[in-house]
């Protein structure tokens, strides 16, 4: 029974690339808060890394997306004041508009002509999709079809709509075909950029069931254009007409040029387009909760759909009461506080001291801890709590969840801090519906394979293996992911392993150091890791709390993605940063095991064999860890 769940499971969780799921992504679209924000006839740009859901969005918008989100009722499709026209930049494609001995000015007319064909053809196809569903429909007059033709420079006469769609067609398909061979000249005439599609916007609405419409022309990753074909695309944005908008996804340091075709004419937000940063609006503080709800209605609606086809009653069914979680305290006993030396030292000093302070074990651990660090006496230390306790129970509250990773310090062990609960997830996904999508899919399959009935709550043990096996997945995806992924793979390894050390030996030092900044110039090198690693999910990037500068430009400070952190065991949490140079930077990619020992020192760590960075990822699984701990 467990096998065929676990194949839907599969169908419903697994495929959380909107490109995977193919039709079947409107059947669980889930709108994000954002989504009437794009739904207005000024330009957008809609940015976030990959498995953000810019694709879902966009093709969410698109009038194919419309019509299956609205029931496939093709009257209250027409309610809508848009029509959405999606467009994807195939890297296939659009890079063999380079190149072959001709210059960037030809082929700039080339690409514009291109598009034009591109767009054209996917309105006309938009025509002839209604026209199927509305019989009635008006059609465009024979001058409106010639008018578009010779827009587009085809020298066919088009007669009718039929005839028309036919030739734009053919063309497009054979200007595909001769593009290779641009450079013996075999190309048709060029139209000019935006105009034929203008004209063609303008003939649709003239009809009458599409009278006051506007065209949105949704263009998703919009980073695998070439710069001059950004800038081309720039220029459309910056000169938008009435008849039709431009609405762009694209990742975070995707968009590289920002000027028009006039390089001194630059886009900017909010005079030419709203801009939406998805990481950032589901992230900020006083925003969170959208994506936690964002996210909850689309693990729900999957996980009922599931339940529905075992005929379960799940109407009550909540992910966030299905990931069980556990208090700072309950963690601290399953990871076995009492055992530990410094606990056993504050019991035995306790008992010394004819006292019963009547406080949690963890907390006798973090006092016992504390006076290690500052190499005081137990005991002096134990007076200090019992004369300053309001002050103790606020030190408990800042340090006590750095503790947990210290109760295992030394030991080799399967599990030595738990990654559980909803909130957790939300946490580690950072804004990112993709992310949560794994860490719960990886979670459930644990839980079947292990012969647990669905309905029954997600243990700690499998929400924790989950999360390090999605750290672990990413991490090693890292290196295919682009032209320096080797060097993001080993950048993310090297300081993994330095945050890793710092929460497990944290003397003398401050709590929960996950961020990093970089003091001094950078080289160009140092900026295009720092870049692609945030492009590509290696990293997180956030302004510095600081101004600095002439002109008091704001700094960034950076963290890994907190996807990351169950796999290195450290803190997802975003506290506090460690400064590191340039040349830091550099080593841990050239250098690991120098460059972690060089951070390390500067902090007062002791270098252990522990902290070497690991030359090959490991999977973490629930076999060897039940094997390892019977």
């Amino acid at each position: 029974m467990n096998a065929n769940i676990q194949e839907r499971l599969d169908q419903l969780f697994g495929s959380y690339k909107a490109e995977w799921l193919k039709k079947d992504i409107f059947k669980f679209f889930t709108e994000p808060y954002y989504f009437n924000v794009l739904k207005s006839n000024y330009p957008g740009v809609l940015q976030g890394g990959r498995g953000t859901g810019k694709t879902t969005v966009l093709r969410g918008l698109s009038y194919n997306g419309q019509y299956e989100i609205l029931n496939s009722d093709i009257d209250r499709f027409d309610e809508n004041n848009f029509i959405g026209i999606y467009y994807r930049a195939n890297t296939n494609h659009v890079r063999a508009f380079n190149g072959k001995g001709v210059n960037e000015e030809n082929w700039i007319a080339i690409f514009e002509h291109y598009f034009n064909l591109i767009i054209c053809w996917e309105m006309l196809h938009f025509l002839e999709w209604h026209k199927n569903l509305k019989k009635d429909d008006e059609e465009l007059s024979e001058h409106a079809c010639r008018l578009i033709a010779s827009s587009l420079h085809l020298n066919a006469a088009a007669s009718d709509f039929k005839h028309l769609l036919q030739i734009v067609e053919k063309a497009m398909y054979e200007f595909q075909a001769e593009i290779n061979n641009v450079a013996d000249g075999n190309l048709p005439k060029l139209s000019m950029a935006g105009v034929p599609i203008e004209i063609l916007a303008q003939q649709i609405q003239s009809l009458r069931q599409f009278n006051g419409k506007v065209f949105y022309l949704l263009i998703d990753e919009y980073e695998n254009f070439t710069d001059y074909q950004q800038e081309c695309m720039n220029t459309l944005i910056k000169h938008v007409p009435d008849s039709y908008t431009i609405k762009i996804g694209v990742r975070e340091m995707g968009w590289r040029v920002k000027n028009t075709h006039n390089k001194m004419e630059s886009l900017n937000d909010p005079a030419d387009y709203k801009l939406t940063r998805i990481e950032e609006f589901f992230t900020d503080a006083q925003t969170s909760d959208r994506f936690e709800e964002f996210a909850s209605n689309v693990c729900n609606l999957r996980l009922k759909k599931l339940l529905n086809e075992l005929n379960d009653e799940n109407e009550d069914y909540d992910i966030k009461k299905a990931l069980i979680s556990m208090s700072i305290e309950e963690e601290a006993e399953k990871l076995n506080v009492e055992k530990t030396s410094l606990y056993q030292s504050f019991v035995e000093i306790e008992k010394s001291m004819k006292l019963n302070l009547g406080i949690h074990p963890l907390y006798k651990f973090m006092i016992a801890y504390w006076a290690d660090i500052h190499q005081d006496s137990l005991e002096k230390t134990i007076c200090n709590f019992i004369d300053n306790q309001t002050e103790w129970d606020q030190r408990y509250d800042n340090y006590k969840y750095s503790m947990l990773f210290k109760l295992n310090k030394g030991k080799y062990t399967k599990i030595s801090k738990y990654y559980a609960g909803w909130n957790t997830f939300i946490k580690l996904a950072n804004g990112n519906i993709r992310y949560l999508m794994a860490l719960v899919y990886q979670a459930y399959s644990l839980h079947l394979e292990n012969e647990i009935n669905l309905k029954m709550p997600v243990s700690v043990e499998h929400q924790t293996i989950a999360a390090k096996n999605v750290g672990w997945k990413n991490l090693t995806e890292l290196e295919g992911s682009c032209m320096i992924g080797l060097q993001l793979t080993q950048l993310v390894q090297s300081l993994g392993t330095v945050f890793k050390r710092l929460a497990k030996d944290g003397d003398k030092t401050a709590p929960e150091i996950v961020q990093f900044d970089i003091d001094g110039e950078i080289s160009d090198r140092t900026r295009e890791i720092l870049n692609l690693g945030v492009m590509n999910l290696a990293l997180v990037r956030m302004p510095s709390n600081k101004l600095s500068g002439v002109k008091s430009l704001k700094e960034f400070q950076y963290q890994l993605h907190p996807i990351f952190a169950p796999y290195f065991d450290y803190s997802f949490r975003k506290k506090r940063k460690l400064s590191l140079s340039e040349k830091d930077i550099l080593d841990c990619i050239d250098s690991p095991n120098e460059a972690v020992a060089s951070i390390l020192n500067r902090r007062n760590v002791t270098v252990e064999d522990e902290d070497a960075v690991p030359t090959q990822l490991l999977l973490f699984d629930f076999d060897s860890y039940t094997k390892d701990n019977d």
